[in-house]
């Protein structure tokens, strides 16, 4: 799979960072999966090689603007393309009566299908290649962080084996692939587990929402990547006239320790940090805690699973 992030900036855009969004796409696949969409994400999306046509699904953490604001340009693009597949939305309570009532009264006709979901609690949305659990956040409205599991891909046939044992390509290789026993017209017989690999194991990602406590992922132990927030450093949130429910690269750090998750990307960033000094004060505290695999994102990095 490739994640594109799309914005990396917390609450307000700066001149390198745009607000939260970014974009998922299995290996293989036109259609495409946004999670978050802050202001100006289709802006975003035009500097890359994704295409508001083919994407296919929204996921929203929380109702807060720099995570909302640009669903509603993403939608009338999309309708202007005369795009026909149907978007799918899957938000916290309120997403819908919001979309409602902008739709209503742009007098948005719509050509295709938006179809709504509203999260309410802990739960599992099953799709054709994947799952994804949804998972409470903290935070100062209902905000919920999202894991995605890639279905096992089946094992590799080994095509050299059935050919140094003399069986003829074509339907027989076929039956071999989906396990199936083979009688060849000579007598001998093969069994199709003989002829393929162990399953390749789906991959795991942590997309998580703002959050104050990353230990909440706790289900999800030896994930191969954790993509969440950490706003602050520990020195500057200690310092705050006023406490905010987000995490710092310090508690994120431990928990991904904890956690023992593979590999570790810092997002939405506090626009503070819009240099590349502050930038690697929010990296080097995270590596003091956490010796794996760790960077802090920023707009249109992509990573490959």
């Amino acid at each position: 799979m490739q994640i594109i992030f799309l914005g990396t900036s917390a609450g307000i855009p700066t001149k390198r960072r745009n607000v939260s969004a970014l974009g998922l796409r299995l290996e293989n696949e036109k259609e495409w999966y946004l999670f978050d969409c802050g202001e100006a994400t289709q802006h975003q999306i035009l500097k890359t090689d994704l295409s508001i046509y083919n994407l296919s699904k929204i996921f929203i953490t929380h109702l807060h603007g720099d995570h909302i604001y640009g669903l509603f340009g993403i939608l009338a693009s999309k309708n202007m393309q005369r795009a026909i597949s149907p978007l799918e939305i899957y938000a916290p309570k309120g997403i819908k009566e919001l979309l409602e009532c902008v739709i209503k009264y742009s007098n948005l006709n719509l050509h295709f299908e938006l179809k709504i979901f509203e999260i309410t609690k802990k739960d599992v949305l099953k799709f054709e290649k994947f799952k994804i659990y949804t998972i409470p956040l903290s935070h100062s409205i209902t905000s919920y962080g999202y894991v995605l599991v890639e279905n096992d891909r089946p094992g590799r046939f080994d095509v050299q084996k059935a050919k140094n044992l003399g069986i003829p390509e074509g339907p027989l290789y076929a039956k071999l692939k989906n396990k199936e026993i083979v009688i060849l017209e000579d007598g001998r017989v093969f069994d199709g587990n003989d002829f393929v690999g162990p399953p390749k194991k789906g991959k795991v990602v942590i997309i998580g929402g703002d959050n104050d406590n990353p230990l909440l992922f706790k289900d999800f132990n030896n994930a191969d990547l954790m993509i969440h927030e950490a706003t602050f450093t520990q020195k500057d949130f200690d310092n705050l006239e006023k406490s905010y429910k987000h995490t710092t690269s310090k508690q994120l750090a431990i928990a991904a320790k904890e956690l023992g998750v593979k590999k570790l990307i810092i997002t939405h960033i506090s626009p503070r940090y819009d240099s590349d000094e502050r930038v690697n004060e929010l990296l080097e505290e995270a590596k003091k805690y956490y010796k794996g695999e760790v960077k802090v994102a920023y707009d249109f990095m992509k990573v490959v699973l």
